[in-house]
């Protein structure tokens, strides 16, 4: 069977900075018709920030949309200034963190929630890090905190639900993995 839907109309209902929201009529594989509200998001880049001490670091921010406190991997998204994900990342590296790395390495590419958004994640691993001498601002509207965890204390967090964020489970998940098989870089 194919599972491909059609789409036959597409409606915008709400233009923003960086998401655009839409309603698409599709048809269906079975010849009937439904409904898409869709998120247009610009992508955006992440990474796992790995110090000499084999800690990870995390960044502490308010989330409006669950209404709560969140600890997340550095992450932003990539602006018409950028030249690539990574010139990005480095980027929110030095405003989230006030540092930079020599060495980078490129892991995955992935939907967020590809349910209702494209919005696309470029995930980096990077360690080799040292303070930058110019310290970005961070945005606007940007208020946060930074710490670093070793594995044990975020596998610790991940069993108390005190992390929340898909992209730092993911993050998470990928760091271990790179130690289990002695491909961290």
């Amino acid at each position: 069977m194919d599972l491909k839907e059609t789409e036959i109309s597409t409606k915008e209902a709400f233009h923003g900075g960086f998401i655009n929201l839409h309603v698409e009529t599709v048809m269906l594989p079975n010849g009937k018709t439904a409904s898409r509200e869709l998120v247009d998001h610009r992508p955006a880049a992440a990474a796992i920030c790995i110090n000499d001490e084999k800690k990870m670091l995390l960044v502490t921010q308010w989330r409006e949309a669950i209404k709560q406190l969140t600890l997340e991997i550095p992450a932003g998204m990539i602006d018409a200034s950028d030249v690539s994900p990574l010139d990005a990342m480095k980027r929110e590296l030095n405003e989230e963190g006030g540092l930079k790395a020599e060495y980078w390495e490129k892991v995955a590419e992935f939907y967020t929630s590809p349910g209702f958004s494209n919005e696309k994640l470029h995930l980096f691993y990077c360690n080799t890090l040292s303070p930058v001498a110019n310290k970005l601002d961070l945005d606007e509207d940007e208020f946060l905190t930074a710490e670093w965890y070793s594995l044990e204390e975020l596998k610790n967090l991940l069993t108390e639900g005190k992390i929340v964020d898909a992209k730092t489970i993911y993050a998470i998940s990928v760091w271990e993995n790179m130690l289990l098989t002695g491909s961290e870089g």
